[in-house]
């Protein structure tokens, strides 16, 4: 017995360290529902969501070229999001967004597991330009926001300590800063969005390097009946994401950071005006990974949205 505990032991921590070298950084950010647009909410209205995320990575990478992954290891991450937004004036709305996560890693040496709350994030965003015509608008919005250290990062399997990357929360406070502009035209709805988020150390000396990230998509109602009636419509965009080195007490972590091109596909059904169905899938058309790491091989998200 004595001898399968410490086999048990040294894969748990080869998966642990692996799981430290590899992971890019999860966004705690992710979820809700128009937060990161242009569009504001209307003044005294308020939308409530529900996110789910589900993510893999599989696969590993050196730099943009796939190697053989001995271990045959596989990392998924389950994200549930409560996400509230507020219009607290016009032009200006305030969001918070909170995760429950569940992150696992599988290999043929062990698997291990993680999941609690993650950190909560409150979002500021403010609607600086606005032109509205016949059947179009164009909106521009600024947002400052932070992930607050309330996520749980003393998670433990089989007694370990689990690594950074395998815990619901960061132990840090994240600061963010976007800029956002949607443009309408008829049937038509196009969305930029430039977004950096600067990370700051956490739990156990871990700092996640910085990101920035630009993303511009294109979307077309192809059902839009006379108010009230119903309405769909289908997005395809491009996300490019570029992250810097994480850091581990001070010295750099060689295997993190990177950039990543991601093709977005997207539905979205409105079945009547105050609700919001959508559905989404992010499939990578690039990866160039430092040093060694697993590469995304899915993102699906799927929102449920309420306003009043």
């Amino acid at each position: 017995m004595r001898t399968s505990w410490v086999r048990r032991a040294l894969a748990g921590l080869g998966a642990l360290a692996f799981a430290l070298a590899s992971a890019m950084p999860a966004a705690a950010q992710d979820g809700g529902i128009e937060i990161f647009a242009g569009e504001t909410l209307f003044t005294d209205g308020t939308r409530l969501s529900l996110t789910e995320i589900w993510k893999t990575k599989r696969g590993l990478l050196s730099g943009s070229s796939s190697i053989d992954d001995p271990l045959n290891r596989r990392f998924q991450e389950r994200r549930t999001v409560l996400g509230i937004n507020h219009g607290i004036a016009r032009g200006w709305s305030l969001s918070a967004l909170l995760p429950y996560v569940q992150r696992d890693l599988d290999a043929s040496t062990g698997d291990l597991s993680g999941s609690g709350p993650g950190d909560l994030s409150l979002i500021l965003k403010h609607r600086f330009h606005y032109r509205d015509w016949r059947r179009s608008a164009w909106h521009s919005s600024w947002i400052l926001g932070v992930e607050t250290p309330t996520g749980d990062t003393h998670a433990r399997d089989g007694g370990l300590k689990l690594s950074p990357s395998l815990q619901p929360g960061s132990g840090s406070f994240d600061p963010f800063l976007g800029v956002a502009s949607t443009l309408d035209l008829d049937l038509w709805r196009f969305d930029a969005l430039a977004f950096y988020k600067a990370n700051t150390e956490g739990a156990q000396d871990f700092e996640e390097g910085d990101r920035l990230t630009l993303l511009l998509s294109g979307k077309y109602r192809f059902i839009q009946e006379v108010y009230p009636g119903p309405s769909a419509s289908g997005t395809v965009g491009l996300k490019w994401s570029t992250t810097d080195h994480s850091s581990q007490a001070g010295s750099s972590v060689s295997s993190s950071g990177g950039d990543e091109l991601l093709l977005k596909l997207g539905l979205g059904w409105h079945p009547r005006p105050d609700m919001d169905l959508g559905l989404s899938l992010d499939l990578p058309l690039y990866e160039d990974l430092n040093g060694q790491q697993l590469g995304l091989d899915s993102r699906v998200q799927l929102s449920l949205g309420w306003r009043f």
